[in-house]
């Protein structure tokens, strides 16, 4: 059984919660370029660039040196082997991600260039 004043408490709280101010959120964007140029088209693709090309570099490295790994654990004695970094399966999902990626960087890098072309 609810107590008689808990209706009244719940409306009192919830009166108390809308007079309030919240504060604004603290959470910004990341944006490698602060200034003018920050979202402009040619900002955005700067920063795009260099979010895409870090992610590719890591992808390849990690697929590229797993598969190093497993060369040479292939021509070592046994006993003498070591774990690569990441499974062949997970190696290839790393070099897909990088080709798509890579692709999608360029068509938008492609797409950019003709605007400005139909821009003059």
């Amino acid at each position: 059984m609810t107590h008689p004043d808990s209706n009244a408490s719940t409306a009192h709280d919830e009166q108390q919660q809308k007079q309030q101010p919240h504060p604004d959120p603290t959470h910004q964007d990341f944006h490698w370029i602060e200034g003018p140029q920050q979202g402009s088209l040619y900002g955005n693709l700067l920063e795009t660039t260099l979010d895409l090309s870090a992610g590719i570099h890591a992808c390849l490295q990690l697929a590229y040196a797993s598969n190093l790994e497993r060369a040479a654990n292939s021509d070592a004695d046994p006993g003498a082997t070591a774990a690569p970094a990441i499974g062949i399966v997970y190696a290839d999902q790393l070099m897909r991600l990088a080709i798509v990626s890579a692709g999608l960087l360029r068509d938008e890098a492609r797409r950019q260039v003709e605007d400005l072309v139909l821009a003059e």
